[in-house]
């Protein structure tokens, strides 16, 4: 080999060594353009659904944990398993997953992912139960109310939270409280219950005006959350809490309080029900890159998860969706032989990613779930199995 070829090579070395020190020791971001990746806008699951036999549920519970990935998945796997008990991750009939997006491409927020997952329609950024064209689509709540289903929200986040309003309001201003209280207040949701926050700021209501709105549908709970209390039974309910209140299993009441409070009300009702669950504390833990408050927030999700596996035990006839409608934080969980077993976390960013996003399915119809690529098909099997007619003296498979 020539010389000036060695020097060249040797050069080209030395530069490369240089970049990869100089990248760890000041942790420097290499990234691609997204024009660079090549981009699948994915296949439609319409066509495969009305060829299923699954046999229809008669509830539906539905937990969103927002911000919650794959390493999600795997810490609390991982770190939060007793010794000779099943894993609630493991009780699920079906475990799979959907590369959550919008219309832009790969990445999504909330609002976006949640219309998505709830009418089966990919639309832009902060669309709430709205599409690209800006036209109102029929919210699930709407769907299941049709359908004879008793409908309710639980979340450990404010009411208006986009998660939560995708489920029953529309706007394109997710900021618009006033607006999305006074729809969730005309909608026909049976229970609501989730926190108040920022009141009396920019376009959210003050306290007095925030009740007095719900009011006008729901008979508010007190702190008790004493459900013998309600006066009348076929009036809606509502309970509301401070910002905050609601984070973790030391909080009262906390995430899975709340949703057997939930159960407990819509099992008494005449009808089947539709029960949407938010966590949207691992969403605002990993946006922090707040490890410890990860770590709560997992606990509480695998604690209202195991309340959610036994009510749908007891009942068989419950379908239980889990998925989240977007990773937050890229986080990993890491270790060397130094330090293992034990595990540190390490966080790429403080927001949303673009990595596929765990779902989990038991009880009937469960296994229409395993066909779902994209958070839209969710949207598509659930108002499928909303909207199928039911024989109402004996059960038939989907025809």
């Amino acid at each position: 080999m020539k010389a000036w070829k060695k020097t060249s090579l040797l050069t080209t070395l030395i530069i490369l060594v240089i970049l990869f020190s100089l990248k760890s020791i000041f942790k420097i971001s290499i990234d691609i353009p997204s024009s660079e990746i090549e981009f699948s806008p994915g296949t439609e699951i319409q066509n495969s659904i009305s060829s299923s036999s699954a046999v229809l549920p008669e509830n539906i519970i539905f937990f969103v944990a927002d911000g919650f990935g794959f390493s999600h998945l795997s810490l609390a796997m991982m770190t939060l398993q007793s010794e000779n008990k099943t894993s609630v991750w493991n009780a699920f009939d079906i475990k799979g997953w959907h590369d959550a997006r919008s219309v832009y491409g790969p990445l999504t927020d909330s609002e976006a992912s949640a219309t998505a997952m709830f009418t089966g329609t990919s639309t832009n950024f902060g669309h709430i139960g709205i599409d690209i064209n800006g036209d109102k689509l029929e919210s699930l709540c709407a769907i299941a109310s049709e359908n004879q289903f008793s409908t309710g929200i639980v979340t450990d986040s404010y009411i208006w939270d986009g998660t939560p309003a995708a489920f029953a309001t529309h706007t394109t201003n997710e900021d618009n409280a006033r607006d999305i209280l006074q729809q969730l207040a005309a909608s026909q949701l049976d229970l609501l219950i989730g926190e108040l926050e920022d009141l009396g700021e920019d376009e959210v209501p003050e306290e007095d005006e925030t009740l007095e709105i719900l009011r006008t549908r729901f008979q508010l709970l007190d702190q008790s959350l004493s459900i013998k209390s309600i006066q009348d039974k076929t009036k809606p309910i509502a309970a509301v809490f401070d910002e905050d209140q609601v984070q973790n299993l030391d909080s009262s009441p906390n995430l899975p309080q709340l949703t057997d409070i939930a159960l407990q009300h819509l099992s008494q009702l005449e009808s089947p029900f539709f029960l949407l669950v938010e966590c949207e504390e691992m969403d605002a833990a990993s946006h922090e890159n707040d490890s410890k408050r990860v770590f709560k927030g997992l606990k509480s999700i695998e604690k209202t998860i195991a309340g959610i596996q036994q009510f749908a035990e007891q009942d068989e006839k419950t379908l239980f969706i889990f998925t989240s409608d977007h990773e937050t934080g890229g986080l990993a969980a890491i270790s060397d032989f130094d330090e293992y077993p034990n595990l540190r976390l390490k966080w790429a960013t403080e927001d949303h990613t673009a990595e596929v996003v765990p779902l989990f399915a038991k009880g009937p119809g469960a296994e229409l779930f395993s066909e779902v690529t994209r958070n839209r098909d969710i949207g598509v099997i659930i108002k499928y199995l909303v909207q199928a007619e039911r024989d109402s003296e004996e059960q038939e498979p989907f025809q």
